[in-house]
This record gives C-alpha cells, sequence and structure tokens, in this order.
C-alpha cells in the first residue's frame, strides 16, 4: 500500500493496539505515521484527543469536518473511515450523503452548524474569511479560539492527504 514497510516500535504497538479495541480497526496511515516519526504521531494522537474532549464544540463536528472534506476532495481513506466512525456513534447513511453534498445538512444545532458552513467555506477561499464572519459566529457564541479550532481542524487534512499521496505505491 505505502512505498515503505512502517517499523514500529514497542510503545507504538501498544499505542496502536489501543487504538485498535477503541475504534475496531487502525487505519493504515496511522500505522504508517506512527511507524515514520512516533512523537509526531503523539503529537497527533493528542490534537485528536483535545478535539474529541473539546470545552465548547461538540466533538462529532470534528470528526464531520474530516468527512465532509475528504467527500469533496476525493479523499477516499479518510472518506471511508470518518463515515464508519459516524455510523457507529449513530448517525444514518443518509444523513452522511447529505452532509457530503451540503454543509447546510450538518446534523448538529444552528450555532455548529454555522461554524461548519464557515470552516468548509474558508477552506475553498480563504480570502472570504474575516472580520465579518467572526461577528457573525461570535453572534452564535464562538469565540477566536473555537473559530481556530475549527479552522485548524478542516486545514489540516489537506497536508495529511498530500503526504500520504507521497507515501502512497
Amino acid at each position: 500500500m505505502f512505498i515503505i514497510d512502517p517499523d514500529l516500535n514497542a510503545e507504538m504497538k501498544v499505542m496502536l493496539r489501543a487504538i485498535k479495541i477503541k475504534l475496531g480497526k487502525v487505519p493504515p496511515h496511522w500505522k504508517l505515521y506512527a511507524g515514520i516519526n512516533p512523537i509526531r504521531f503523539k503529537m497527533f494522537m493528542d490534537e485528536i484527543n483535545y478535539l474529541s474532549s473539546h470545552k465548547r464544540i461538540n466533538p462529532d463536528f470534528f470528526t464531520f469536518l474530516r468527512y465532509a472534506t475528504a467527500c469533496k476532495h476525493g479523499f477516499g481513506y479518510c472518506e471511508k473511515f470518518n463515515h464508519d466512525y459516524l455510523i457507529s456513534l449513530g448517525y444514518t447513511p443518509k444523513q452522511l450523503e447529505a452532509v457530503a453534498t451540503s454543509a447546510d445538512a450538518l446534523p448538529l444545532d444552528e450555532r455548529h452548524r454555522a461554524l461548519f458552513v464557515e470552516a468548509l467555506a474558508t477552506m475553498d477561499d480563504p480570502a472570504r474569511f474575516g472580520k465579518d464572519a467572526i461577528a457573525k459566529l461570535s453572534d452564535f457564541g464562538w469565540n477566536d479560539a473555537d473559530i481556530f479550532d475549527a479552522l485548524d481542524h478542516a486545514s489540516f487534512l489537506f497536508k495529511f492527504h498530500k503526504i500520504l499521496e507521497a507515501y502512497l505505491k
């Protein structure tokens, strides 16, 4: 699958075993990442853990961001993984299909939907983001850190996808 075989150290084997227990599987690109650079993989997992326990943003929001971005840009590995994960959380295939084609279909509350729409639109056209967008999101109760976290995570997938493309056979 990749141009190199990951060489996992003992710590990464334990970490990936725990991920498999929690998620039911380990995405192959996570195994690659853990083998290439264990320190950076732990940082990545810290980021995922941070988002999964975000104090103000529903953790499902970030999974939906990854899913919608993957669908829109053809990042198949991430689309499938996040699709399956959202299904395991109780969302329906119909809900996921709707989100894949329209950010307005996010099955969370109105304030999350506003942040979702803005984050995805900003990835398509960063120049459109400005004080008006921030003011609108602030009206929904989002602060600067929340907005940054949404934009940061929406853009994360582009970087990760390019790195994986480089390592694919």
